[in-house]
């Protein structure tokens, strides 16, 4: 369902915003922080029509909103190309010490640390024949999301099932970088899963996931994800 102009930008600000600050946003405050030329009023207006089509929620009596997983999937639907491919600024993935590791499985483990200090979330890194990794969880620890004690037992119920959730992963990921959301995601309902499939020299086929909350940076990780991969398929001495 496509969404006037006016309701998909004032959407837009709405994710960006929850995702920069994980806190209800209100009509006050995104006039305040985007500059918004129409009234704290009308924003309220058009905040409560995404309300009723199902794109954002009241999560307790506060005046703020929070973006449901229809408003990320519309968000994530909507990204621009350039976004989605854009230089990431301040992040350092050291191809010269991935490649003093001595084994490819190490390499790869190497890389997955950096991804995940990029990102800020966890990762997992597989391949075909068959081998694993997830490092950076404590990432998610970190994190507002994962504050109760209910979400923190939920993430560990996600990792616990780690083994059928690499088997699924290992199935829905693609030659292009792609989110997978909701009842998709392998890891659960309550995370977010950006996941690409790369190939080794050898002809190996593997998987490189960023693994967080649904209140994730989508553009940033993505291209994250995007240079991981060019890295893995286009450095020989990576991976040889």
């Amino acid at each position: 369902m496509a969404l006037e102009p006016r309701l998909a930008q004032l959407l837009k600000l709405i994710v960006e915003r929850y995702v920069q600050t994980a806190q209800p946003v209100s009509s006050k405050e995104l006039c305040d922080t985007f500059g918004l030329t129409v009234s704290s009023a009308t924003v309220r207006n058009h905040m409560s029509d995404l309300e009723t089509l199902g794109y954002i929620a009241q999560p307790h009596t506060s005046s703020g909103r929070i973006p449901t997983e229809q408003a990320y999937r519309y968000y994530i639907a909507n990204l621009s190309e350039e976004s989605r491919k854009r230089p990431i600024m301040n992040v350092t993935i050291t191809v010269q010490r991935i490649t003093r590791a001595p084994t490819m499985e190490e390499r790869l483990h190497a890389l997955a640390k950096d991804v995940a200090q990029a990102s800020g979330e966890a990762v997992m890194v597989a391949t075909s024949r068959p081998w694993s990794a997830t490092v950076g969880v404590e990432n998610l620890l970190r994190k507002p999301d994962f504050r109760t004690e209910e979400a923190i037992e939920g993430l560990a119920s996600a990792f616990e099932k780690f083994d059928g959730a690499l088997q699924k992963m290992l199935r829905v990921a693609g030659d292009d970088v792609k989110v997978v959301l909701g009842v998709e995601n392998p890891f659960g309902p309550d995370l977010a899963s950006v996941v690409v499939r790369h190939r080794l020299p050898d002809g190996t086929q593997g998987v490189m996931s960023i693994v967080g909350p649904l209140r994730m940076d989508y553009p940033r990780n993505m291209a994250i994800l995007s240079q991981a991969k060019t890295i893995i398929e286009g450095n020989k001495k990576l991976l040889t």
